[in-house]
């Protein structure tokens, strides 16, 4: 317990921190050493295996030349005749044994070891006597051997007796340990190489993990200028990408919201300084008579003029970010717009203006897929109702709109849009020569957006401003998907 105390951090009360660096380094050379240590036991099993294997085949080789031998005879010699065992001797390097057919030992080129007229003991000594060749590991006082053992048949082809040889596995097992050394050596200096490899790859990992973590924490205190190389062509290329663009992303969000907390507190200000200033005027006996009747006028309309900005901006906010607020339907866009039309007709005639519908859409008893989109009606009335009001109050005097399966087209005959506006017009508050709150375009877009769709302003050839409200049609699978249930 004092051990892992003295290991911790005295500042901190925690273990030291171990860096990516470090842990790939360390896992790295685990795996290396596993693999290694699989490696050696395999290759040792494997050598041993063939050592063996070579020592039987050798075996079989030297015993099948005494077998060649007694097939020319018609009997076995006797026990005393020691020219058998000089024989062995000089014919085979391994221990070996010559049998009858009754397992009593009749020469041995180790008489010490295997005495003429013992029994053999050896477990397959009755499978070797019965005709069959075997070949296995066997133990005899406390030595481990490999034996091969071959039946010795006259020249009638009768099993006579038998041979059996045998090698001492000590030495196979000698020549294993010089191999497995050799490995060892070759394998150490195997994994010294790679080992400096490693360390190498994981800085290779871990620097750049350690400049996105730098730049993540220049991000969370609003530094956007923390580059990062996107070069790579590999996972981290890629996080280094995704983290740029996710920068760039909230950079751009950072400017939208201070630029709209800038426009949105003038926004509110303007209407505040009229209601504050004509209250005050009334209170101090400033206004009397009609004029007081004015400003108390002012207030009201003032005051409905704030609440308006208010209401739209909680509007788009909710717009923008709630998804449950949509109800999707399959629906006729053109149906949309007709009904749009007539909601608005009011205004029209207010300020004096025409409004001119056309449809180039199928009669609805010949509806076809195509024909329909997936939409909430009530926020594309919203959206259509904000893009008539904006062509009515730009328009000299006709407003046209056409409907097709999946677009509606705006278009006044006004004085058009100046080409530096064209950028800004569905920014949030920016309002043109004729402009109300600077939010009814951008809640038109953001409506748009939302069920998959787009809107576009141009110039038209002829005059005047063109809008283009466009959604996916209802078999296009990916509008389906973008939509929210």
């Amino acid at each position: 317990m004092r051990k892992e105390m003295d290991g911790m951090d005295k500042k901190t009360g925690a273990f030291p921190r171990i860096s990516l660096g470090q842990r790939i380094t360390i896992s790295y050379f685990i795996l290396l050493l596993l693999a290694f240590l699989i490696a050696g036991g395999s290759f040792n099993t494997l050598t041993r295996q063939f050592l063996i294997r070579e020592t039987k085949e050798n075996l079989r080789e030297q015993g099948n030349v005494i077998v060649t031998m007694f097939k020319r005879t018609s009997a076995l010699p006797e026990q005393n005749e020691l020219r058998t065992g000089r024989v062995l001797a000089n014919l085979v390097d391994a221990e070996s044994v010559i049998i009858d057919n009754k397992g009593v030992i009749i020469a041995s080129n180790r008489p010490r070891r295997f005495p003429a007229g013992d029994v053999l003991v050896y477990p397959r000594m009755k499978t070797v006597l019965g005709g069959s060749e075997e070949s296995d590991l066997w133990t005899d006082r406390d030595r481990d051997m490999v034996a091969v053992g071959l039946p010795l048949r006259n020249r009638e082809g009768a099993v006579m007796g038998g041979l059996f040889l045998f090698s001492q596995l000590e030495g196979i097992d000698t020549m294993g340990r010089q191999i497995n050394r050799a490995l060892f050596k070759g394998l150490l200096l195997s994994g010294l190489i790679a080992l400096v490899i490693g360390v190498f790859l994981s800085r290779s990992i871990s620097r750049p993990a350690r400049n996105l973590s730098a730049a993540a924490l220049a991000l969370a205190r609003r530094r956007y200028d923390t580059e990062l190389p996107v070069d790579r062509a590999d996972e981290l290329g890629e996080v280094a990408r995704s983290f740029a663009l996710m920068r760039d992303r909230i950079q751009r969000y950072d400017e939208t919201q201070r630029a709209f907390l800038q426009t949105a507190s003038h926004e509110l200000k303007t209407p505040l300084m009229s209601i504050q200033g004509y209250a005050e005027g009334i209170k101090d006996g400033v206004f009397e008579g009609e004029e007081a009747e004015k400003g108390l006028d002012t207030i009201i309309a003032e005051s409905q003029r704030l609440k308006g900005i208010v209401d739209e901006m909680i509007l788009l906010s909710k717009l923008e970010s709630l998804d449950g607020l949509y109800r999707f339907q399959p629906l006729m866009l053109s149906e949309v717009a007709r009904e749009g039309v007539d909601k608005i007709q009011g205004l029209a005639l207010e300020l004096g203006k025409s409004l001119h519908f056309s449809t180039g859409s199928h009669p609805s008893s010949d509806l076809l897929p195509v024909d329909l989109v997936f939409g909430d009606r009530e926020k594309l009335l919203q959206a259509l109702i904000n893009l008539l009001s904006n062509a009515l109050r730009h328009a000299k005097g006709h407003v046209y709109v056409t409907a097709s399966p999946d677009c509606i087209q705006v278009l006044d005959d006004g004085a058009g849009i100046e080409p530096q506006e064209l950028p800004r017009l569905f920014q949030r508050f920016y309002k043109g020569k004729r402009g109300d709150t600077g939010l009814g375009l951008s809640i038109a877009l953001a409506i748009a957006e939302k069920h998959g769709g787009t809107i576009t302003v141009t110039n038209a050839p002829m005059g005047g401003a063109l809008f283009e409200l466009r959604l996916p049609p209802l078999h296009n699978s990916a509008a389906n998907s973008a939509a929210p249930a």
